[in-house]
Order: structure tokens, then sequence, then C-alpha cells
């Protein structure tokens, strides 16, 4: 597949499947921004919009971040393509959470509304089936509410199995120089059936260099990247490879490519979940490859996770969680069942086992900051 690509004021822009929207071939992924003060997420955004990105990427779930877009957004509000989440089963659920994001984003309508994080193929039943949170998206897409529907997950078999049994307009999928699988069928079946494409994890949660690792994936026959963006700098470094003219990679970076996907393909948690469940409960997927706090200091580093301008509130809601994980690290008995059943050969406890002392110093950190 050709990727529909226009040059606009040295910005480049792509088609956003069948929903006829151009946007950005990297857009803002707000994750990260539900840790920060509000005007400081805000600034991140308005950077954003400054640097050309009018695809924004949220969900109900991301703390606070849909009230900083709220905020953010005024005024430009019909510049951007807006998408938001649902993690609710249930119709019920689900337009709750409808309407609370609407209310927290200060907009009448979403351009995309995502079912979030499918985890398998009972999960999608449940959300497609009788009664389930689908239901409530296309009665909100009758009402105008909702303009396209959409489904998230890190499994591309059950994005797969989604698109077959409904007319999704957007997907949203794990994929980086690292993690490539969706391109052999999940990537294939949404350009025949003009799904669009859109990345998360684009730099493997800080694990990759991001001029290198975006650079490489606007390559890919896909609408746009989201990579989640925790600092000015970040945006800046991020959103420059939107106005690359010439984006195909030389041959040092191919080189760069080949070596960082061979360095990191036993370290980079796919979030299966094959490996689960853990005798001990440990929530291994989510703690290898979806710790937000921990990559933000993993990437920062110490100096500049404490220096940087925490909220006050997500500090204190996640201290008693990040406590309980570092105890749920530490109850594991080295029984490796995980690695045993791990498709990529991942050293699972010496990767938790390391996780421990950042994570005690993060909650060292925090009751400094909230002194």
């Amino acid at each position: 597949m050709v990727v529909n690509t226009i040059t606009r004021n040295i910005m480049q822009y792509r088609r956003l499947g069948r929903t006829g929207a151009d946007v950005s071939s990297v857009g803002l992924g707000c994750g990260p921004i539900g840790s920060s003060e509000t005007d400081y997420g805000v600034k991140i955004i308005r950077r954003a919009l400054e640097l050309g990105v009018n695809y924004i990427d949220v969900a109900r779930s991301y703390w606070d971040s849909e009230i900083k877009v709220g905020i953010a957004l005024k005024g430009n509000r019909d510049k951007v393509f807006l998408s938001t989440k649902t993690t609710a089963k249930t119709k019920k659920g689900a337009w709750r959470d409808i309407k609370e994001s609407l209310e927290r984003l200060q907009t009448h309508y979403l351009d995309n509304c995502h079912l979030h994080g499918v985890k398998n193929i009972k999960d999608l039943e449940k959300r497609l089936g009788s009664g389930g949170a689908l239901e409530a998206l296309i009665e909100a897409r009758d009402k105008g509410l909702i303009r396209h529907i959409g489904c998230t997950s890190h499994r591309s078999k059950v994005l797969i199995e989604a698109i077959n049994h409904f007319d999704f307009d957007i997907i949203l999928v794990p994929m980086n120089v690292v993690e490539r699988e969706p391109l052999q069928e999940l990537i294939p079946l949404c350009n025949r059936r003009g799904v669009a494409v859109t990345i998360m994890k684009p730099l493997a949660t800080g694990l990759l260099p991001a001029g290198l690792a975006l650079k490489w994936l606007i390559n890919q026959p896909i609408s746009t990247a989201v990579p989640g963006v925790t600092t000015l700098e970040e945006a800046e470094e991020d959103f420059v490879v939107n106005h690359i003219q010439d984006i195909s990679l030389t041959a040092e970076e191919k080189r760069q490519v080949d070596q960082l996907a061979e360095s990191l393909d036993h370290v980079r948690c796919r979030i299966c979940y094959d490996c689960e469940p853990c005798p001990k409960n440990i929530p291994i997927a989510t703690l290898l490859g979806t710790d937000v706090i921990y990559d933000q200091y993993r990437t920062m580093g110490p100096q500049a996770f404490e220096q940087f301008q925490w909220s006050q509130e997500r500090m204190s809601n996640s201290m008693a969680e990040i406590k309980e994980e570092t105890s749920q690290i530490k109850s594991c008995d080295s029984c490796r069942r995980c690695e045993e059943r791990c498709p990529h050969n991942l050293q699972i406890v010496n990767i938790l086992q390391k996780m421990i002392e950042p994570k005690e110093d993060i909650v060292r950190i925090f009751n400094r900051l909230l002194l």
C-alpha cells in the first residue's frame, strides 16, 4: 500500500482510513500528560498544536488528561481530530464514559471513541454482544455525539477478530522497531478494508530513540503514530518528524534500526499476556509493558524526575499502587513459569527484579515532594 501523504506548509499529513480526515503523521498520545500539573500539561498540548499536530489520542482512563486536553483545545477544537476511549464492557458503562468524556473535553462531539484495551476474544465478545459497550457507541454515533468508532488492543489477533465482526473505522495497536507483528496480517487487512491504523507504544515506552523510531514508523503503511509525551522537550523531539520532507531511511539508519531490533528483541515486553496468570498475582504484562511512571523515571533519570512538575493528585493516588506493585515483585519466588510461557524468551524474573530499586526510589521522591 502507498500511504496517501500530503505536504502542507512543510508538514506531513496522511489520510485517516475511510474517515476522510487528513492527520499529522505523528500525533499526540496523552497518557503521560496525566502525570503533570495542569498548566504544564496544557502547555504540551498547545505546543503540539503549534508544531502542526492535529491528531490527539486520549482516554477516559488517563487520569485527568481529558480535562487538560479540554482546556488546551478552547478555540481550537475544530482544528484537531480528537480520539478518546472507554474501557467499559457494558452499554451502561460506556454511555457513562461517553458523557463524562464529552464534559471533561468540553466538546459536544468526539471524532472517535475506541473500545479500549480489549484483552482477548472473550472480552471482545462481551463488548460486542447484547448489552455490550459497542451498543452505546453505535447509539452515540447515531445521535451525533461520536463520528467514528474504533477499537484498541495489544494483540493483533483480537483486532483482526474485531474487524471481522464490526466495521470499525480506526484501530490502535502497539508497533515499533522491535514489535513488528501487526505488519504481517493485521495492517494489510486494515488497508484492504479502509480501516485507519494508528500506532501506540511507538518508542517502546522509552526504550527507543524518538527520531529514528518515529521515522521508521512513518515509512510503514499506517496513518499516524501517537507517542506518549511527558515533557515539552519530548514534544519538540517527537513532532519534528512531521516536518521531514524525505522520510526514506539512510543505509546507516537502517543499520541502526536492525541493531536496535536485535538488542531489544528479548527485552521489550509485547504485552501479549501469555506469561499470565502468575502464581503470586504479579501483573507482569502491565509492569513490563505499560507502567507509565516507571517509564518516566527511566526516561528522565532520577534528578529530572524529581524536578518535574508533578501533579500532587497523581503522586498521592499512585503511591499505594507503586508500593503494592513493589511488594508483589518481591514476592516472586523465581518459579519462572512466566518465562516458560513467554513467546519472546524474555528474562522476566530478572527484569522484574531490576524494577524494585527504581520503584522504591520513586516512592522516596514522591514522599519528599508531598511533604
